[in-house]
């Protein structure tokens, strides 16, 4: 029954007009993923003598299990955000006379070739037999690699869990990334040491091989909850009910006081909540935050302006920059009847204006711890956020005319590069250079701290003038709606 479910998918993937469409493109993924694996592959066999190097007098294998607990995590919230669940069209086979067990058993044993539990293996099964062996023998070894194997997939069946648990809950969703984002940080501080613990957990395994139970029963509970909650919902009647309740939406009673703005940010809000792309563009920004983390501990970078600048700049204003990028690719779907609404264009920027403001003023608060490590981070992020939400916006605003490629939000967010070109690449530029090319005079001179107000005094300059800018933009807008129409009007 396996290998005929199986066949069926396959048979379903190719007779799609997607994958003949897609073939280049599915062809160019395939050499990506031998080029990356080959990659990683390289990677495993050398990784003991490259952290030899770095760290001599240190074992390679303690160093290795020092980072992996740091690895699980990252790798559980790079899941959270790219990794699609398993989907198999259920309701056809659940007339039939097969055991829904079966099904859902497929529907989980499916979620196992993917991307993040295959790459890794290409890293953990080399430095296992050029690094752990040769030093614990090939009985530890093999436990440990089955351990690390465990947790990959506990990883992997934990995640499904989550995202059918949380996908309809947004607070649910934002503390899990919280966690993680704690986590880090008190090691970070030396509060408390992940590193040492990853480094007794999976050193442990080593010592003791009859540990690798612990990581294989995490599996077990991961799947047998991932089987009990798919074989309690898995009904025709209930199908049909979770596909009508997905189609509806709840107002968003405080913005109607802000008329048709407020009723255009609540559309935008619901463009992005109900697909995976726009949504994934958001919530991929929250590494951002972690920039600093590379750049605020090297006393290279600290001592000097430009660097810093940088940082700022990325770290408060991504969400923006990665939105803003497609705009108004976003729209392009509906774009012809956006036209014909009696909808300003003045109003449609000024939305998407008053979703930006909110959404990096939140980054901004969130880099404010940053600035216990220095003062200088503090002021430099604030006049950062202030040249974000002043110039870098109304630069998104002017390269927006020139995006005519369309957007199909239904595809997935994964490797999904429509609508990505040189010209996002170019609008990048005078974002980062311009506050750079500000702050430049004032370095030589020696008053660089006149330079990063500079920099907050023309962002708050630019917020004061929002309105002649927004109209400005709608100007723009309005001179390139029609090549706009025509390019989303292509397939």
């Amino acid at each position: 029954m396996f290998l005929t479910l199986l066949s069926h998918q396959a048979k379903a993937s190719r007779r799609s007009s997607v994958f003949q469409k897609s073939l280049v493109l599915n062809i160019i993924m395939v050499l990506l993923i031998l080029y990356f694996g080959g990659i990683f592959l390289l990677l495993g066999f050398t990784l003991h003598k490259i952290l030899a190097e770095l760290f001599p007098g240190q074992s390679p294998v303690v160093l290795f299990n020092g980072a992996l607990l740091f690895y699980f995590l990252l790798d559980l919230f790079f899941r959270f955000l790219l990794q699609e669940l398993p989907v198999l069209a259920v309701q056809p086979y659940l007339h039939l006379p097969i055991k829904k067990s079966k099904l859902v058993h497929f529907v989980l044993v499916k979620s196992l070739p993917s991307m993040f539990n295959l790459i890794m293996l290409l890293v953990f099964v080399p430095f296992m037999i050029s690094a752990v062996i040769p030093a614990y023998g090939i009985g530890a070894a093999l436990a440990w690699l089955f351990a690390l194997i465990a947790l990959t997939f506990f990883n992997n069946f934990l995640l499904i869990y989550f995202k059918r648990q949380l996908s309809s809950n947004s607070k649910l969703t934002l503390l899990f990334g919280l966690v993680v984002i704690g986590l880090f940080i008190i090691d970070y501080f030396d509060v408390f040491s992940l590193r040492a613990v990853s480094v007794a957990v999976f050193g442990a395994v080593l010592a003791q091989p009859w540990l690798l139970v612990a990581p294989v029963l995490l599996l077990v509970g991961a799947y047998w909850l991932n089987y009990q909650f798919l074989k309690a919902h898995t009904y025709p009647e209930e199908l049909a009910v979770r596909e009508t309740k997905r189609v509806e939406g709840k107002d968003i009673a405080f913005l109607n006081r802000f008329g048709e703005i407020g009723k255009l940010i609540e559309l935008e809000l619901k463009l992005i909540w109900r697909h995976k792309r726009s949504k994934s563009v958001l919530t991929i920004s929250v590494l951002f935050l972690f920039y600093g983390f590379i750049f605020y501990h090297d006393e290279k970078f600290l001592s000097g302006f430009a660097m810093l600048i940088f940082v700022g700049i990325a770290m408060t204003g991504m969400p923006m920059f990665n939105y803003g990028q497609f705009i108004p690719s976003w729209q392009s779907g509906h774009f012809d009847a956006l036209l014909t609404r009696r909808i300003s264009p003045y109003q449609f920027y000024a939305a998407k204006f008053w979703i930006f403001v909110p959404i990096t003023t939140l980054g901004y608060v969130l880099t404010l711890p940053y600035g216990l490590i220095d003062y200088k981070i503090f002021l430099i992020n604030t006049a950062a956020f202030l040249f974000t939400i002043g110039v870098n916006v109304f630069v998104v605003f002017f390269f927006s005319v020139y995006n005519t490629s369309r957007l199909d939000l239904s595809k997935s967010s994964a490797f999904n590069w429509q609508g990505v070109g040189a010209s996002k690449f170019l609008m990048m530029l005078p974002m980062l250079l311009l506050p750079l090319l500000i702050f430049a005079p004032f370095g030589f001179m020696g008053v660089p701290y006149m330079g990063i107000a500079a920099i907050g005094l023309l962002g708050l300059i630019g917020f004061v003038f929002q309105k002649q800018l927004l109209q400005w933009s709608a100007n723009r807008f309005v001179a390139h709606k029609y090549k706009l129409a025509t390019g989303f009007r292509q397939a």
